[in-house]
């Protein structure tokens, strides 16, 4: 499961790595929430971000309420509503750190995991438009389990793509086992979490304190 993340001013030091462009008016956002639109990087346009809608809505949906933002990895070629979208339609969702809530006795806590070194990655996702006469366009972010570092605070995590298996998720590629392949969990060695302000579960707050570590 990932239901938020964020993504900062590191945004800058991806495109330079992804060798693509930010759009002039981005604005870091500390709590990137489902429904917003949010800098992705598709394969119809790989050279810069552009901002989609986080949230597929399904083919078979009578209400936009009933958005997908996440995709399981293990049965993505299964389900009707994403194996097209996984065989012509992959994105890079730009991200430096996501949430989890674990369950205490004093209620749900956030945690906030990312990269040890807290350089900006991407999730690999889908893309897709409820018809080809829309604009708008709309991601979901593909998770897969946790790594054991980060399991105990929930069983599944968004797929932080490898740098090496970036080009080949962008790419026109029809080798769909592979591509399931680089679906795995990132490495605990790269990977750590901390506690985080319970500021974080009101979509309303988007400030960078929210990323700040709090005291266990």
């Amino acid at each position: 499961m990932c239901g938020r993340y964020s993504i900062g001013a590191e945004i800058q030091a991806l495109a330079k790595r992804l060798e693509v462009t930010v759009p002039p008016d981005f604005e870091p956002n500390y709590n990137a929430a489902p429904s917003q639109r949010l800098p992705i990087v598709s394969n119809y346009q790989p050279s810069n971000f552009t901002y989609f809608q986080w949230g597929i809505v399904p083919f078979w949906a009578k209400e936009e309420q009933k958005r997908l933002i996440n995709a399981r990895a293990e049965t993505i070629l299964e389900k009707a509503t994403f194996k097209k979208a996984f065989k012509k339609r992959r994105c890079l969702v730009a991200a430096d750190g996501y949430y989890e809530w674990m369950k205490t006795e004093q209620g749900k806590q956030p945690y906030r995991i990312c990269r040890v070194d807290e350089t900006p990655f991407v999730f690999a996702g889908i893309w897709d438009r409820q018809n080809e006469f829309e604009d708008q366009a709309d991601f979901c972010i593909v998770t897969t389990s946790a790594s054991p570092s980060v399991a105990h605070i929930h069983n599944r995590m968004p797929v932080i793509l490898h740098p090496d298996a970036i080009d080949f998720w962008l790419s026109d590629t029809e080798d769909y086992e592979g591509l399931q392949d680089v679906l795995r969990p990132m490495e605990d060695k790269l990977i750590k979490a901390y506690q985080v302000s319970k500021k974080v579960n009101n979509v309303q707050n988007n400030e960078y304190e929210l990323i700040e570590k709090i005291n266990d």
